[in-house]
């Protein structure tokens, strides 16, 4: 389930994921619960897919986990596009109107370079 939008600056997603999903597989068996790395992710996919270009992680600051996300639980999501710094982004992850997760997020376009004619993402 995912539902994407975009106001200004700031970027809203709504999303599900159910305890079949890959993100809960193996972590852990009998308690499954949502791995940060699966959070940090689901925010960078959320601008991904409002933006025209390929964007990558470039750094991570102050990132907290506060709260264990576990399956069926929706997840509102907010990132807010810095004014000053473009690229950096503050989002937080909420459930049941509690923060779950929050940081700072500084992304960089993916660049296509041609070597000897070939394009390739980099």
């Amino acid at each position: 389930m995912t539902d994407t939008h975009m106001s200004q600056n700031t970027f809203f997603s709504t999303r599900k994921f159910n305890r079949d999903s890959l993100w809960f597989s193996g972590h852990f068996p009998g308690n499954p619960i949502l791995p940060g790395i699966a959070q940090l992710s689901i925010v960078l996919d959320m601008i991904q897919q409002a933006s025209s270009e390929k964007l990558s992680i470039k750094e991570f600051k102050r990132v907290k986990f506060r709260q264990l996300i576990k399956p069926d639980d929706l997840l509102e999501i907010q990132a807010v596009r810095s004014q000053k710094e473009p690229d950096t982004y503050s989002f937080m992850i909420q459930v049941r109107g509690e923060t779950a997760c929050q940081g700072v997020m500084t992304l960089k376009s993916k660049s296509i370079i041609s070597i000897e004619g070939e394009k390739n993402d980099c």
